[in-house]
């Protein structure tokens, strides 16, 4: 019986020390800043064109439209299946920016998770006639 006991208490402390050691590891990795993690985004949507105004680069689409970004570190409710699992690592830019002028401005709302290696790892957007501004 003290055997088993010893066996069990060596077990639990190793899955304890274990746990500590990754919580360490954990919160020393290196994150992406909020302006590295809008510039991944802002990429990615220049790419697109979902109306009559296109942008040849990230810096053409943020110029455009000042303070059209923001970067949210939680509240990833709707991260589909495989992205739920590493959620943590995850951050959400929100972007609001001009797609087409006339006869009235058109926007578009977009969401963009990326993971803490900087891949984008979903994406999500409608188009709206109002722009939100953070």
């Amino acid at each position: 019986m003290r055997k088993v006991l010893a066996i069990l208490l060596v077990v639990a402390s190793l899955v304890i020390a274990a746990l500590v050691a990754w919580a360490v590891a954990y919160n020393y990795q290196k994150r992406l800043s909020d302006r590295q993690l809008i510039s991944i985004a802002a990429t990615d949507a220049a790419k697109w064109n979902h109306g009559s105004i296109t942008y040849a680069s990230a810096g053409e689409l943020m110029a455009a439209n000042p303070g059209c970004c923001i970067v949210r570190h939680s509240s990833h409710e709707w991260l589909r299946f495989p992205a739920r699992l590493y959620e943590d690592g995850v951050s959400v830019v929100q972007m609001s920016y001009l797609i087409a002028r006339a006869p009235k401005p058109k926007y578009h709302l977009r969401e963009a998770a990326i993971g803490a290696d900087g891949r984008i790892l979903e994406t999500r957007g409608i188009e709206t006639n109002t722009r939100e501004r953070w």
